[in-house]
């Protein structure tokens, strides 16, 4: 494992990565600091050498690079990019300044009550024209602003002053700074996080974009945010805030050190697991990017070959998209090199394509690219209409899922939604037990998921609300997700424990006993949230027969039978307890696949 091990082909992934997310974000996403000495120059552009190579390296063998790995250090990776074919050349300074190390600001989003959500949208993710508060801003900072947002739109945040001259959220404002990374908290987690770009105060701006409060403040202490994130699902906030000595939960804008930031890190999301803000405002001349929607309509419309006229599809490219999606599900490179792709993809073409195929991982490896959803890189452009195999022998190129699929695949319904498209168009005739174990998306056999990190554990793994009795006793060493037992007791309450779909009420050593059900599991790969409205009150028999997709709930709230058995029925439901329908939606497109 080393500097020989990078591709050309590699290097040309992590370029592609780095245009999308810009330079900063792509190197803080996969952990390098400030760029040192060299720099890699494409077209005018320049990017940081030891995280192309880093990341290069990831594409062609799976296993990302940090700067510590270089043997040689920066001069090395700079002969080896420059072996390869690139551009390599100095900084403006060989002497490289010393990294800046953001410090970490909490900042809590804010509930419905003082239009958290709302302002959240307005100014973040549709963002704020500068030209409609040129005016309050002034001229000097209409011209930082302007030279910050070249789009236009500037993705504003703000705080009220603090009471109190020494409490956290007074030291808060007055040491945060340019640079720091920001963290916004909202419905027990964290939902996205930000950089500051520039920071200014001014009660006019804040009165202009968000007006003032019931008390007459208004948010005067203004951040200019950018390298903005949204995560695919909430992270949790209360070991994070515990190990800060925050209290949760987080009521006010809070900072803590750039040591204490480190200390964390592990905590938050930092690789290939965020995606960027969803914009609503983007300039004319960016195209837009790929829904979820426009993916599933491209899945339906592969080109895939047939037997015969109108015959059936054959299997390879839905086999290969589903083999892919595991490789990003699992947290690997979206990009696999030609050698791993035909030793992962070649098998299941053998086990579970049409009996007349042949096994050719190639044909999928390149015609893939006509679908919009895939790209392959390191082959030239005279290389004809489909390479023969032995020139993929010797280039070794890689392929996968294009950078926007691949950032919509991160999200755990959309992932569902995708799979159940390929297993239902292409793929109805297959078992998909042994097939989503075979490409590594185990998980979707059951609402709950798998609890310990693999099939093998959660197929160990007791619930203690189902155990009654004593029982032998394995000792492992396994991390275990924490659910909230008060929001467990909680719906119990609201219910009495009366099971939601039979209404039944048991009696366990003279008291009542149910069952707290999540709809959307919280193991992977649902990854769904502990939270009120993914809650269901069952007893035993319907909590097991919900978990194993044998009962559903349909758009009009009636209970069904998947796989045929008891006649429909209401479910109960108390007006406390509100349930989230997309929760409910994800829960049927797993029985769906079931079937």
């Amino acid at each position: 494992m080393g500097l020989g091990d990078i591709t050309r082909s590699g290097v040309l992934a992590a370029l592609g990565d780095s245009r999308h997310l810009g330079r900063e974000v792509f190197g803080r996403r996969h952990g390098f600091g400030q760029p040192t000495v060299y720099d890699l120059v494409v077209d005018g552009d320049r990017y940081d050498s030891e995280a192309i190579a880093g990341v290069g390296h990831m594409y062609a063998t799976d296993i990302l690079l940090s700067s510590d790995d270089f043997s040689g250090g920066a001069h090395a990776v700079a002969r080896r990019l420059e072996a390869l074919g690139f551009t390599v050349t100095a900084t403006s300074s060989v002497e490289a300044p010393e990294p800046y190390l953001p410090q970490l600001v909490l900042q809590p989003r804010g509930g419905p009550r003082v239009q958290g959500p709302k302002n959240f949208q307005k100014s973040l993710r549709t963002g704020v024209p500068i030209a409609e508060i040129q005016t309050v801003l002034g001229t000097q900072e209409a011209g930082v602003l302007s030279d910050l947002y070249a789009d236009g739109i500037a993705r504003l945040w703000g705080s009220t002053p603090a009471r109190r001259a020494n409490d956290p959220k007074a030291k808060a404002l007055r040491n945060r700074r340019v640079g720091d990374d920001v963290f916004f908290y909202a419905d027990k987690g964290f939902i996205a996080r930000a950089r500051i770009l520039h920071l200014l105060r001014s009660p006019a701006v804040a009165r202009a974009v968000w007006g003032v409060d019931q008390d007459g403040f208004t948010w005067e202490h203004i951040m200019a945010l950018g390298a903005i994130e949204e995560f695919a699902t909430v992270v949790p906030a209360a070991p994070i805030l515990q190990s800060l000595s925050v209290p949760a939960p987080l009521r006010c804008v809070t900072l803590r050190s750039a040591g204490d930031y480190r200390r964390v890190a592990h905590m938050l999301p930092e690789t290939g697991s965020s995606l960027p803000l969803r914009l609503s405002s983007e300039p004319s001349s960016v195209s837009k990017p790929m829904t979820a929607l426009q993916m599933l309509e491209r899945i339906e419309a592969l080109n895939t070959h047939r037997t015969s006229k109108g015959g059936t599809p054959s299997r390879h490219q839905p086999l290969a998209l589903l083999w892919t999606i595991s490789r990003v599900a699992a947290g690997k490179p979206r990009l696999a090199s030609w050698q791993r792709f035909r030793a992962g993809v070649g098998p299941l073409l053998a086990e579970f394509g049409l009996p007349s195929s042949k096994v050719t991982p190639e044909y999928p490896f390149w015609h893939l690219q006509g679908s919009g959803l895939w790209e392959v890189l390191g082959i030239p452009d005279d290389a004809g209409v489909m390479p023969r195999t032995g020139v993929f022998d010797t280039l070794q190129p890689i392929a996968g899922l294009t950078f926007e699929a691949a950032e919509i695949i991160k999200d755990p319904v959309a992932r569902l939604e995708v799979v159940a498209k390929l297993c239902q168009t292409y793929l109805d005739a297959v078992d998909r037990h042994e097939l989503f174990g075979r490409v590594g998306l185990s998980g979707y056999e059951t609402a709950d998921g798998m609890l310990n990190g693999s099939a093998e554990e959660t197929a160990q793994a007791v619930d203690v609300e189902r155990v009654f009795g004593p029982a032998g006793r394995r000792h492992s060493k396994s991390s275990r997700l924490v659910r909230d037992a008060a929001l467990a007791r909680r719906v119990k309450e609201l219910h009495g424990n009366q099971c939601q779909v039979c209404g039944v009420r048991l009696q366990y050593k003279g008291s009542p006993y149910s069952q707290a059900a999540h709809i959307r599991g919280l193991g992977s790969p649902h990854d769904g949230p502990d939270e009120l409205p993914n809650l269901l009150c069952l007893c035993p028999n319907h909590h097991i027969l919900f978990d194993g997709l044998e009962i559903y709930i349909d758009a009009e709230g009636i209970v069904r039978w998947t796989h045929g058995g008891e006649r429909p029925r209401p479910l109960r439901r108390r007006s406390p307890h509100p349930l989230d329908e997309e929760h409910l939606r994800y829960h049927r497109m797993l029985c769906a696949l079931s079937v």
